[in-house]
């Protein structure tokens, strides 16, 4: 497989995240940003999470560094962004992940101006990833969005190439084209990819149509930008955390098409719950894959970074779950290994939070659906059906194997 990401514009966006992080100012942002998620939620925090908190404000920080390397709109360029550490090519790549972040998704930015057209090129490589989505957003937090297309609702030709214009809505209602309006900030590219061994990112390439208007940005110039917007959306973050944490532990919300309130990808149906488990507790999460292109669960830890799926297994997509027969996925979230095979495991951690997305549902679809049951380990066999797929260590040991080895393919 060649890795679409792997390209000199990414590794000229993460030598830029490293010098920022040479800048003065940006620990003393740390420090701020840490004392305000501290304060704002006060002893409300697990003693279990307080440890987290150095290491989630450095990796909410960082994000705003990948989207400041991404946010030069005239000089156009795509950016990864919201992945763990990790090192490739003989350079260590900081982690930023926040705010629920999806462990099936390849996150990208480039920079856009209202006024400025830009034409982005793409290409499937291998097989693409279930469900992609082209979104222009208005500010740093990409909660506000001004337009998303998504893959089913594009043209490709037969070589899997395809053209997508972006400009100030001149001629709206083509196919393969997004309109911008004053203040649009980034175009914001998610692969939602359901099997990890297979599915590959787009490859993508953008570039501006006509002539510059101004140089460059400079470092100094995204430590600027960096710092102002994530001391900003820290509000906002806030708030998406508090959603999870408002909810009464070992429950959901009902099934729903998302609509983008309060963020996120506009046309995801979602359902979010949370969780206060002891050593043998259990919950048992159902749910309906609904014919989706894409459905999946996935962990969070308290503060509302996913949950090191790439040492864990703390997601499951629906093709990486074992199908009960009457159509179903049943995952069991608990803190140790209840030997079924749809385990979301919580890395020792007591409270969590999971959030089950839905993409690009069929309109002549079944209903979403999702259930809660609280149990513990030792009654599993009884409440879950006869045919539930269960597994030994060793299994458990390649099951695990096979999903850091799928993961790799990103960082390879």
């Amino acid at each position: 497989m060649t890795n679409p990401i792997a390209n000199p514009g990414q590794f000229a966006a993460e030598a830029d995240v490293r010098a920022m992080l040479g800048d003065p100012r940006i620990a003393a942002t740390l420090a701020q940003i840490e004392a305000l998620f501290g304060r704002g939620y006060g002893d409300r925090i697990p003693a279990e999470a307080r440890p987290l908190l150095g290491d989630f404000a450095k990796e909410y920080l960082n994000n705003w560094l990948f989207k400041a390397a991404a946010s030069d709109a005239q000089h156009p360029r795509f950016v990864r962004d919201f992945m763990p550490a990790y090192s490739w090519h003989g350079h260590d790549v900081p982690g930023a992940r926040t705010g629920g972040d999806n462990p099936d998704n390849c996150y990208r930015l480039a920079g856009i101006e209202h006024g400025t057209r830009y034409r982005v090129t793409g290409r499937i490589l291998d097989r693409k990833a279930a469900n992609i989505s082209f979104t222009l957003t208005a500010n740093y937090g990409t909660s506000q969005t001004v337009q998303t297309v998504e893959d089913h609702d594009m043209h490709f030709d037969a070589d899997g190439r395809f053209e997508l214009l972006i400009d100030d809505g001149a001629g709206e209602g083509r196919g393969n084209h997004l309109a911008t309006r004053p203040g649009v900030k980034f175009l914001f590219v998610r692969d939602s990819m359901m099997d990890w061994a297979h599915e590959t990112p787009l490859d993508l390439a953008i570039e501006r149509l006509g002539d510059a208007r101004a140089d460059p940005i400079s470092i100094d110039d995204m430590v600027t930008r960096a710092t102002a917007n994530a001391l900003n959306d820290l509000y906002l973050y806030f708030w998406f955390q508090n959603v999870w944490s408002g909810l009464t532990p070992n429950s959901i919300t009902p099934a729903q098409t998302f609509r983008g309130a309060g963020g996120g990808l506009v046309t995801q149906g979602i359902s979010n719950g949370s969780y206060a488990l002891g050593p043998d507790d259990a919950a048992i999460l159902e749910y309906d894959p609904a014919g989706a292109s894409y459905a999946a669960v996935q962990l969070t830890e308290w503060l509302y970074r996913s949950r090191d799926y790439h040492r864990i297994q703390s997601s499951l997509t629906a093709a990486q779950s074992a199908v009960d027969s009457d159509g179903r996925i049943r995952l069991v979230i608990a803190r140790r290994d209840p030997g079924v095979h749809n385990w979301l495991d919580t890395g020792g951690q007591s409270q969590v939070f999971s959030i089950l997305r839905w993409q690009h549902m069929p309109a002549d679809g079944p209903p979403l659906f999702s259930s809660l049951h609280r149990t513990t380990i030792d009654r599993l066999k009884g409440d879950l059906p006869a045919d539930t797929c269960w597994v030994d260590q060793g299994e458990r040991a390649a099951q695990l194997a096979a999903r850091l080895a799928a993961y790799g393919r990103r960082i390879g």
